[in-house]
């Protein structure tokens, strides 16, 4: 490998293409903006890039160098040079005096010359800076750079994480560095507008330079040039060749009055850093502000570090200790826990506990340590000292993610009740769109403070050279777990300040905190897994898997590698020539999108759709589930609270939500899903329950009349749209009214349905039409609904959920136009969410109620799953359908669907 660093013993000067990076951030990063409806993406991701420089480089001197009237000077040149580029896009334009504050915040000096670009700002103080003695490492993912790399120029692109040395031009384009400028002035440059010898591209400039060396010698043995045609386009081209050698070369004498040591690496402003990337949202960058760089020149630390909270944990080892401690707790009504344990929760063993008390007492327990010579308490110990007072709901338990804490605690032998002040949980409530609730962002932007690193065992990032967490000395790890817990602690009285104030306190009360031990109960049931079951669907999907290649194969006309894109591209676009709907940064796109509407004119993209799909769901499903097969037999999913936008909870390891319900595949995976001897799967599901919603939350008479008498509503929208009696609907009829029922919920447009449908896009505005002629009150709904989101900033569920809608302001069409979509939806996938949820507690209590033995084992979107024994099914379904659809007083009836048999399959 190729050693990429400048020498230890030379000074390294960093010089940034700012104003490249900006633009290619911009188009990098998708819209994003704060809950605020500030736009950040470009800030974000030159923010990282230059992080990231500094963090890898390590520079001993620094500049960032801008554009300022960038165009001036050149088009003295030639007046057309990047005449054709428009300005800015509108949304980034407010983005350049953020970047600005970032610069200022992370202390980096600004370098520009008015008239010039970037690029000859970073040309001249390389050329400087090499005078001086010093390695100069250029940061940019511009090629044109490349003109300036020798020995000390090296250009570093951190978005690849690509080094460029003069060897590597050599490798990568065939000619030396110093020869770029001429190669560019052969192929020119569109973009920029410089013109190109015409018939000349990459290749045959690259032969022309390695035969002639530059231009000018070209020029003056022009008749060496064995093609005619090339020959002739040189000579007749050769004043505008010369031009654009002008323009492409990087000047490299301009008038900077700056010193090296005006550019000396300063010290980052921790405290104003932390109040911008707080102020921008941008939590996961507060962690990489640098601490200490250990290069000479740097500083040692960053200026108003932020204080640690001052904690000295009581390490609790012998007996009497433990009893004090719990003594302590009870006494006090409320404690807050962070355990220390390695792995899923579901397996794990408690190895240490750190312990918040209100009075601010903090303590460790360690439990597993492998270290000897310390005392350490004993599992059984602690569970006699400390299940009375944990299982107390009396006493409140406070900390971050109080599910995994449940279920690490129960493989000692104890169930936590009284989960109280989950900060996770809460954070969540207030802001469903972040995403993640980490407790060292939660503490850096709400306690000022930073939490010291625990070990990667610890997080779930060991290493094969990490020791686990249990061979880490009690010393290395109390005061991590302690005030990690004492950090907790002092955030839930401010988060629940700001529930109240946002009356979602009551959620977070009535729903959300009840539901956790639920959720932790079902995890560590799980659901039974019949292997060879899933084996023989293996086999069979296998066989399809082939057939459906060969089918590929067969439309294509020829064999090729099907997953690889750019053999794709070929096929459909050079070889069968078909449409090129919308293209990507490397060429045409051939994503699900394009193949779906490609499939109307061939049935190859068809045929490749299929073949994707089966292929995930083999891959996803079949191959994986029995690999995550527990010593019981079970598969022990794992549910998170504080995930989606909308209150959904979402699974992973295995991810059960995304197995097709409607399909005969998806049919064959849940045939896996089975009972225990002696005991059938139960599933209750709501009916149509979002449509059911639109009706009430919308108010419209027309479909809350179809739905109080239980008609097919797909039939009724149908008559209405079409005008037809409805026992005259047609199957196509109900098809088409199925979707817009379906899709306007979600905000469908002319656009979407008529590529649903494969109908002209005037023929599915007219259906739309029609349908809002006949239902009115959904018309008023989604007008309402967005104008109300656009005042108050955000939309809620029948229960108070709230979703923040900031990018309704924004000023790209496309941004605004999705969140205008998702405040349209969020009242009513969140109200099913919400929904779906309560209907989870009141079959929960009802069963405990009836002292039965049914267990709830799995939640998927509207369903829910029970395992039961025999002789209490038919118990179940009947309690199952009463709690359910009595969790809500609509103006329309919740309807639920029951069944029951040996395997998932056979109870949906």
């Amino acid at each position: 490998m190729v050693d990429t660093s400048p020498s230890r013993s030379a000074p390294t000067l960093v010089l940034i293409d700012a104003s490249g990076f900006i633009f290619r951030a911009y188009h990098a990063i998708p819209p994003l903006t704060t809950s605020k409806g500030v736009q950040t993406n470009a800030v974000l991701g030159f923010t990282r890039m230059v992080l990231k420089a500094l963090r890898e480089l390590k520079p001993t001197h620094v500049a960032l160098a801008f554009d300022k009237e960038s165009r001036t000077e050149r088009q003295k040149i030639d007046p057309t040079y990047k005449a054709n580029r428009e300005g800015p896009p509108e949304d980034l334009v407010p983005q350049f005096a953020l970047i600005r504050r970032v610069v200022e915040a992370i202390n980096v000096p600004v370098l520009e010359v008015a008239g010039w670009e970037a690029d000859d700002v970073i040309g001249t103080l390389a050329v400087k800076a090499k005078q001086e003695g010093f390695c100069v490492q250029v940061v940019t993912g511009d090629k044109d750079f490349v003109q300036i790399v020798d020995d000390d120029v090296r250009l570093y692109d951190p978005m690849k994480d690509v080094h460029t040395l003069p060897a590597d031009v050599k490798a990568r384009l065939g000619i030396e560095p110093g020869q770029m400028r001429d190669y560019l002035a052969l192929i020119g440059d569109a973009v920029d507008n410089v013109p190109k010898v015409p018939g000349i591209g990459p290749k045959t400039a690259t032969e022309l330079i390695q035969q002639f060396g530059d231009v000018e010698t070209l020029l003056s043995r022009l008749d060496e040039v064995k093609k005619p045609k090339i020959r002739e386009n040189i000579a007749s081209h050769r004043e505008s060749l010369l031009r654009a050698k002008v323009l492409v070369t990087f000047k490299t004498d301009l008038s900077l009055d700056v010193r090296m040591a005006d550019l000396a690496r300063r010290p980052v402003d921790a405290q104003r850093s932390r109040e911008l990337f707080t102020e921008l949202e941008f939590f996961a960058l507060l962690k990489e502000l640098p601490q200490q760089d250990g290069v000479a020149g740097a500083p040692d630390e960053v200026k108003e570090k932020p204080a640690p909270l001052a904690v000295t944990p009581r390490l609790v080892g012998a007996d009497a200790e433990l009893a004090q401690l719990a003594g302590a707790v009870r006494e006090a009504g409320a404690v807050t826990l962070i355990p220390a344990y390695e792995g899923s929760p579901f397996g794990a063993k408690l190895v240490g506990l750190g312990v918040a008390l209100p009075d601010g007492q903090t303590a460790y327990v360690p439990l597993r340590h492998a270290q000897l010579g310390v005392t350490q308490v004993r599992p059984e110990a602690f569970t006699a000292a400390f299940r009375e007072v944990l299982e107390d709901a009396a006493v409140k338990k406070g900390g971050h993610d109080l599910k995994a804490l449940s279920l690490v605690l129960a493989n000692d032998g104890i169930t936590l009740h009284g989960a109280h002040d989950d900060v996770e949980l809460l954070s969540y409530l207030l802001n469903p769109s972040r995403r993640e609730h980490a407790l060292v962002d939660l503490s850096r932007e709400r306690l000022n403070t930073e939490l010291p690193p625990l070990p990667p065992a610890a997080e779930g990032k060991r290493g094969k050279k990490d020791r686990a967490l249990a061979d880490h000395t009690v010393e290395e790890v109390a005061t991590g777990f302690a005030i990690r817990a004492e950090a907790a602690r002092r955030l839930a009285p401010e988060l629940w300040k700001e529930l109240e104030a946002a009356k979602l306190a009551a959620l977070a009360r009535d729903m959300e905190l009840p539901l956790l031990p639920l959720l932790a109960q079902m995890e560590r049931r799980g659901v039974l897994l019949d292997t060879a079951e899933l084996s023989r669907t293996s086999v069979k999907v296998d066989a399809a898997v082939e057939a459906q290649v060969k089918e590929v194969y067969r439309h294509a006309g020829r064999e090729f590698n099907i997953g690889s894109n750019p053999q794709l591209v070929e096929v459909l676009f050079t070889e069968l020539k078909l449409p090129i709907i919308k293209r990507g940064k490397t060429g045409p796109s051939a994503d699900q999108e394009v193949l779906e509407k490609l499939s109307e004119e061939h049935p190859l993209p068809g045929a490749i759709i299929e073949y994707r799909s089966l292929s995930k769901l083999k891959s996803t499903y079949l191959d994986t589930l029995p690999t995550l097969v527990a010593a019981d037999g079970r598969i022990h999913t794992t549910y998170h609270q504080a995930a989606t936008a909308t209150g959904r909870l979402s699974s992973t390891d295995p991810n059960l939500q995304n197995i097709p319900v409607r399909t005969d595949l998806g049919r064959e995976i849940r045939r896996a899903f089975v009972a225990a001897e002696g005991h059938q799967l139960v599933s209750a599901d709501y009916s149509q329950v979002e449509l059911r919603l639109l009706a009430h939350i919308a108010n419209d008479p027309v479909l809350i009349e179809a739905f109080l008498h239980d008609e097919d509503i797909h039939t009724r929208t149908a008559a209405e749209v079409f005008g037809v009696a409805k026992e005259q609907v047609d199957r196509e009829q109900r098809r088409v009214a199925k979707m817009v029922n379906f899709g306007i919920a979600y905000g469908l447009s002319p656009h979407g349905l008529g590529a649903r449908l494969g109908i002209a896009q005037d023929v599915a505005r007219d259906i739309i039409e029609r349908y809002f002629t006949r239902y009115a009150g959904i018309r008023r709904y989604l007008e309402e609904t967005v104008d109300r989101a656009r005042k108050t900033g955000y939309v809620e569920t029948l229960y108070g959920r709230r979703r923040y809608m900031a990018d309704l302001n924004s000023k790209n069409r496309g941004v605004a136009q999705a969140a205008e979509r998702a405040a349209i939806n969020m009242p009513i996938q969140g109200t099913a969410a919400d929904l779906i949820k309560k209907a989870m507690l009141a079959v929960d209590e009802a069963l405990t109620a009836q002292k039965l033995r049914t267990r709830m084992l799995l939640q998927v979107h509207d369903e829910l799953l029970f395992e039961a024994p025999d002789a209490e099914v038919e118990q179940v379904k009947a309690l199952a359908v009463k709690a359910m659809s009595s969790v809500a007083d609509l103006k329309v009836p919740l309807k639920v669907e029951v069944g029951a048999g040996r395997s998932w399959a056979d109870a949906h």
